[in-house]
């Protein structure tokens, strides 16, 4: 089967409409890395064939017929809501205000999350929803940092919990959705998606990416044929980047090929590089 890997859908740039038509053309599945509570409206929108690795792990299918309303949000007993002059939801009880509601752009006032504040204005939890109206995740803060983000099944059951210490996450864990037993743990996300992604993709996979970053690092541990495509300058000035000259030298073995710039490989050859890696595109 055929995939194209990226973290997050920028659906804005050139490389994603590039990205996208090779997708057609292969009739690719799009696996996107990091989680996205607007992953159902893309789908829609942008490309079918598409999954998410947060998805994946806690199983959740989306209703694309499905939505709900700012004034249908599950409220705290005696709370009530507000529209103000600037389009923030406020959300009051006993003249207090406890928190405030985001809707999706352009979306006729569909929820987007809905934050509640410690009574001394600092934020407690947020409420993330997806594009069809269920709950995607929970979000705890300590003085105003985040501690926990708890993602959900369709049935609200918690299946994926981020952990963070002083800003920075320090772990991961899959958890039964029923008996909230640990079932995998990882010490960041990059180890959590190579987990992942090894599980969906094969040996007679061929994966292709668009990206230096992430999108490589999580096909370390995978067996599948693996391609970059660059969009972007191959080089930092008269140097190749970093990473794809850990690749033409095969110090970086799991990715096989990589197709650049006429001009960039041209460049290359001027250089005197090994090019036995790289072929070009016009």
């Amino acid at each position: 089967m055929n995939y194209e890997l990226v973290s997050v859908l920028r659906v804005e740039t050139d490389n994603w409409k590039q990205q996208k038509q090779r997708a057609v053309d292969n009739n690719s599945k799009v696996i996107t890395l990091l989680p996205d509570p607007f992953f159902t409206r893309y789908k829609k929108e942008e490309y079918g064939n598409m999954m998410n690795i947060v998805d994946y792990v806690t199983k959740r299918t989306y209703d694309e017929n499905s939505s709900l309303f700012f004034d249908k949000v599950p409220m705290i007993d005696g709370a009530e809501i507000f529209m103000n002059a600037d389009g923030v939801i406020s959300i009051i009880k006993n003249g207090i205000k406890i928190g405030e509601m985001r809707t999706f752009p352009q979306s006729r006032r569909l929820v987007q999350d809905v934050t509640y504040f410690n009574d001394d204005g600092t934020k407690d939890m947020v409420e993330e929803y997806t594009f069809d109206g269920s709950i995607f995740s929970n979000i705890y803060y300590y003085e105003d940092r985040v501690q926990e983000i708890d993602f959900t099944n369709n049935d609200g059951q918690v299946c994926l919990r981020f952990y963070f210490y002083e800003g920075e996450m320090n772990l991961i864990t899959v958890v039964d959705p029923t008996t909230n037993a640990v079932l995998e743990s990882y010490d960041n996300m990059i180890q959590f998606q190579k987990a992942q992604l090894q599980k969906i993709v094969g040996p007679e996979d061929q994966v292709n990416i668009s990206y230096l970053g992430m999108e490589l690092d999580v096909l370390e541990k995978t067996k599948s044929k693996n391609t970059l495509y660059l969009e972007e300058s191959a080089f930092d000035g008269d140097t190749v980047k970093g990473n794809l000259k850990l690749i033409m030298d095969d110090q970086i073995q799991y990715v096989q090929q990589a197709v650049v710039k006429h001009e960039d490989y041209d460049q290359m050859v001027d250089q005197g590089l090994n090019v036995s890696k790289v072929r070009y595109v016009d």
